[in-house]
């Protein structure tokens, strides 16, 4: 019964873990569409900045070219939080839960593993050696 409840366990803890890893790349991808619409609004307003430099005076071209530094800013900051990668806490968490309930399941199983061959065998010393080798292989494969 103990087995099944780690293995519930180890589930659930890699749905959250999954769960909040996909939330993070979400903010992280909306973060960068923001920067990207902003990027776009910068080359729109040095474009304009630029033409009414040309047509008229140096008046609406700076006020343009104001808001182009402000959109730049901002693009450079939405950018900056995109890039960069921070571990959700909680997700971390409930991968090492899911590794140690993992870990649980492989040492109950190589216990069960250890003691079945004694129970079958009519031998104690053939017993013994089969439930060494038995818990020595799914010891080495739990452990994978």
């Amino acid at each position: 019964m103990r087995m099944f409840q780690l293995l519930r366990l180890a589930a659930q803890a890699e749905a959250l873990r999954w769960k909040r890893t996909g939330r993070g790349y979400a903010i992280q991808a909306g973060l960068g569409v923001a920067a990207g619409v902003f990027g776009l609004m910068l080359l729109v307003m040095l474009h304009v900045a630029a033409l009414i430099w040309l047509a008229r005076g140096r008046d609406p071209a700076m006020a343009a070219l104001i808001v182009a530094g402000i959109d730049l800013v901002l693009a450079g900051i939405l950018g900056w939080l995109a890039a960069r990668h921070v571990e959700d806490p909680v997700a971390v968490e409930a991968q090492r839960v899911r590794d140690d309930a993992l870990r649980q399941v492989g040492d109950t199983t190589a216990k069960a593993a250890m003691v079945l061959p004694l129970l079958r065998s009519q031998s104690a010393k053939k017993g013994l050696v089969g439930a060494a080798l038995t818990a020595a292989v799914i010891g080495l494969l739990a452990r994978r």
